[in-house]
């Protein structure tokens, strides 16, 4: 069994955990930026969260040296049994937790609703904090004060410059928004076997760390509900086993699709040049726009109607489309799911439509082609239910 143990540094903003040598040591190194308050210490729930995937792949039970909030372990045990169920070559044993005491924040669910948001600049997590800022969520909205974006997860430790180019965009998008900016430094992502599979689990011990201020934290749905598929590292289906009675966590946006974020922040013209989506080009905090997910996200613009400029270097051309990799399954579906919506736009550039046909090898409109959102979702739960590793 693993002690954990936790060193926090003078002024709160360093966090490490530590064990008795049975798994790897992991920090946190928080900056709040733009004058943003520092998130003061409120326990270890973060410690145990951050470390439970490393454990469970390792088949190392865990004993907190530190109190734990009892809705939290609770949520934790379902958790553990979804993800052994569903992948047991990441999630290899469902282990023991135990703690030196627990504790229960019992009116928790009567204080003012401060939320939190998990932001990388991108279009799901910038959809997900603008919404609520302009109080267009509806029963949905949130007073949030603090978007979180995180170093060491997209963009890799040893790349300093882009992830400070990539926060200064994300300072500007939360400036024109009224919200404050904290960055996180950590060493989570080269701690994990499966990144793809876990990063929900890391994005939540990041969030837990801002508990004191917030008692509620938003995490931006990777797709629509109709179009998602739930075996995925961010699921709204496993996310909510990382509330605390300190925390809840909320999954959000589920009932739009990219394209339709897109055509939302498409309202908001000054957020676009800020938008951060690239991560297979070079590490330089900027879009590459040549890479799989720049030009997919050129043609979510382009199926939503939002005309250029974009946060690219380039246009959109024939060009791009024709030699673009699909180097997946997701990727190619998902390109189909874009010229549907391409095909109903009025607006859109017949060759840049006639372009992704050709790179789809289709012919005909959609309304000749037998196709379905349904079709989607059932192909990519089997996609990725099979994938291993």
């Amino acid at each position: 069994m693993a002690g954990l143990k936790l060193r926090i540094s003078d002024d709160g903003l360093r966090r490490e955990v530590i064990s008795n040598g049975e798994l790897p040591p992991l920090f946190f190194e928080i900056t709040p930026r733009d004058n943003a308050s520092a998130p003061a210490f409120d326990g270890g729930d973060f410690a145990l969260i951050a470390m439970l995937p490393i454990a469970m792949h390792q088949m190392v039970d865990l004993h907190a040296e530190f109190e734990l909030d009892s809705t939290l372990l609770d949520g934790l045990d379902h958790y553990q049994e979804v993800w052994h169920s569903w992948r047991p070559d990441i999630y290899k044993k469902k282990i023991q937790i135990t703690s030196d005491s627990e504790s229960y924040r019992a009116n928790a669910g009567q204080v003012t609703k401060r939320a939190l948001v998990a932001f990388s600049s991108g279009v799901d997590s910038t959809f997900t904090l603008s919404r609520h800022a302009h109080n267009e969520a509806g029963r949905a909205v949130r007073d949030v004060a603090t978007a979180v974006m995180v170093h060491g997860f997209d963009m890799p430790l040893d790349e300093a410059d882009g992830f400070e180019t990539m926060a200064r965009h994300g300072s500007a998008i939360c400036r024109d928004l009224g919200v404050d900016l904290v960055t996180v430094r950590t060493n989570w992502r080269r701690l994990v076997a499966n990144w793809e599979m876990t990063f929900g689990a890391g994005l939540a011990s990041v969030l837990h760390q801002f508990s004191h201020q917030h008692n509620l934290a938003l995490i931006a749905t990777e797709e629509s509900y109709q179009n998602c598929f739930p075996v995925w590292g961010n699921s709204f289906w496993s996310d909510r086993f990382f509330s605390s009675s300190k925390l809840k966590i909320e999954s959000d946006g589920g009932a739009f699709d990219r394209i339709e974020r897109a055509r939302y922040i498409g309202r908001y013209r000054s957020l676009i040049p800020h938008l951060h989506v690239c991560w297979a080009g070079p590490r330089t905090g900027k879009n590459c726009g040549v890479c799989p997910k720049c030009i997919l996200t050129k043609l979510n613009f382009v199926a939503a109607g939002v005309p250029e400029p974009w946060p690219f270097p380039q246009p959109l051309t024939t060009g791009l489309i024709s030699e673009m990799p699909l180097k997946t399954r997701w990727q190619r579906q998902f390109l189909e799911l874009i010229l549907t919506k391409m095909e109903a736009q009025p607006s859109a550039d017949p060759q840049i439509v006639a372009a992704v046909r050709r790179r789809l090898g289709v012919e005909q409109p959609q309304k000749d082609r037998k196709f379905s959102p349904a079709v989607l979702k059932s192909a990519l739960w089997s996609s990725f239910t099979r994938k291993k590793g």
